[in-house]
């Protein structure tokens, strides 16, 4: 199975840390958008839960094959 393309600068610290804090905020918009009734908001920052929580697995999958020496280019 071919490794999905990432480019070099994917698994940087920063782009981890950008990820966690997006989902930190939207964890709590959810919560106080569920509090206020806002149903379709609250589901909106579910989604950008999701995707900002899959870059994050994501990344740190890519920074320990980077860290590990493994080539992640499809021959």
């Amino acid at each position: 199975m071919a490794a999905p393309f990432r480019p070099p600068w994917f698994g940087h610290r920063g782009v981890q840390l950008l990820a966690g804090v997006a989902v930190a905020y939207n964890l709590g918009a959810i919560v106080l958008r569920l509090v206020d009734g806002d149903w379709g908001e609250a589901f909106l920052s579910f989604a950008w839960t999701v995707v900002f929580g899959y870059v994050l697995v994501e990344s740190l999958r890519f920074r320990k094959q980077q860290d590990t020496g493994q080539d992640t280019a499809a021959d």
